[in-house]
């Protein structure tokens, strides 16, 4: 192509210089300022085409550099997953502790659920659990994490105490984070903290957040206001008291259906969950109440649409329209979370051909599982 269009000029030229050369009427001064003309612009031309064939060699070169990375990319990417897949020792030694199946028994069970995947139903039933028990430790004189490390390990033996430590890291805000195996040897650490250096240090608990119920299909005479009367009173086996239930609020669904969702404490939770509760004259089911907050201007999670700072992104096809002007086929679908951050199925493949709405999203499941482990389940 570009062959072509250098013979096309180079034609062009050589006609306009034949054809002056063939002139008898033109002045000789004209000529010649139209030859030295000729002249410049075959130069000129010769220097375009330089540069061109160079930013075409640049062109490949760049090319052949996005092509070794990602390739190096995935390498690693499929490094890390199979990393993550490989049972830590501390979580055998806990089976080991509570009479679980034997580290053989484990170990086929691991693999197994390494090659079907886990559900997140299986999440939600108590099978997988993700829950960090850690605790912040700052310097009251403004130390550096290497110096607060320092204090810790020179004042604080884990052995003594018998606390096992998962992990010791620096923040990005410069203080350090401790991973215990346990609730158990956090408060053990805490306190322990505190009495030796606490003229130093000032030690922080990370607090989960309560879990939260919905009960579905509530009678109509119950309220915010009398829900947790009405399931002390007629649910005695659960031993309840006041202040174990806290109701939040109450929707109705597309069809016409009451459920009231509720946040309660982590041992009301483990009390309830797989029982009914007696509301007036029926029983209603319990569920987990797990909700992701998703934008509804760019479809991302974590913000809502009043605090958006990105443009208007299609929930279906995931190009810049809303979703009332989508004409998309479930064939076309594109899920903007899933594609924007690489989010990969149970079979380890990038899965974007859906929409962001779609239950079975796997970056709404990943957004999920962090909501349940920043909960004390």
């Amino acid at each position: 192509m570009a062959d072509d269009v250098q013979q096309e000029i180079e034609n062009a030229l050589n006609t306009i210089a034949s054809s002056t050369e063939q002139s008898t009427k033109m002045k000789k001064e004209l000529k010649q300022t139209i030859y030295d003309t000729v002249s410049t612009l075959r130069k000129l031309f010769v220097k375009l085409k330089e540069v061109s064939d160079s930013k075409t060699r640049m062109i490949s070169e760049l090319q052949t550099l996005v092509a070794t990375t990602k390739t190096q990319l995935a390498v690693v990417r499929d490094s890390t997953v199979m990393a993550l897949a490989t049972p830590s020792i501390a979580h055998v030694r806990e089976l080991a502790r509570s009479g679980a199946p034997s580290d053989a028994e484990a170990a086929k069970q691991h693999k197994a659920g390494t090659d079907h995947g886990k559900l997140y139903s299986e999440a939600l039933r108590g099978k997988v659990k993700h829950t960090h028990h850690t605790l912040t430790v700052s310097s009251n004189e403004s130390k550096s994490a290497d110096t607060i490390k320092e204090i810790l390990k020179s004042n604080i033996n884990p052995t003594e105490i018998k606390v096992g430590i998962n992990a010791l890291k620096t923040l990005r805000n410069g203080m350090v984070q401790i991973e215990a195996q346990n609730k158990e040897d956090v408060e053990k650490l805490t306190k322990d903290i505190k009495e030796k250096c606490g003229d130093k240090l000032t030690v922080s608990v990370r607090k989960l957040r309560n879990p939260r119920l919905v009960i579905y299909d509530i009678p109509e005479d119950i309220t915010i206001q009398n829900i947790e009367d009405t399931i002390i009173a007629q649910n005695p086996e659960f031993n309840l008291n006041k202040g174990d239930i806290i109701a939040k609020f109450a929707y109705v669904t597309k069809r016409n259906i009451r459920n009231l969702v509720m946040e309660v404490t982590a041992d009301t939770r483990r009390q309830i969950i797989q029982k009914k509760v007696k509301l007036g004259w029926i029983m209603c089911k319990l569920g987990d109440y797990l909700v992701a907050n998703r934008c509804h201007k760019c479809s991302k999670f974590n913000h809502r649409a009043r605090e958006c700072r990105g443009i208007v992104t299609c929930p279906l096809c995931a190009e810049n329209h809303s979703l009332k002007e989508c004409t998309a086929t479930p064939d076309h679908y594109k899920c903007n979370n899933c594609h924007t951050f690489n989010t990969y199925n149970k079979d380890n493949k990038i899965s974007d051909n859906h929409s962001s709405l779609d239950r079975n999203c796997p970056s709404l499941q990943a957004v999920l599982e962090k909501y349940k482990r920043n909960t004390d389940y």
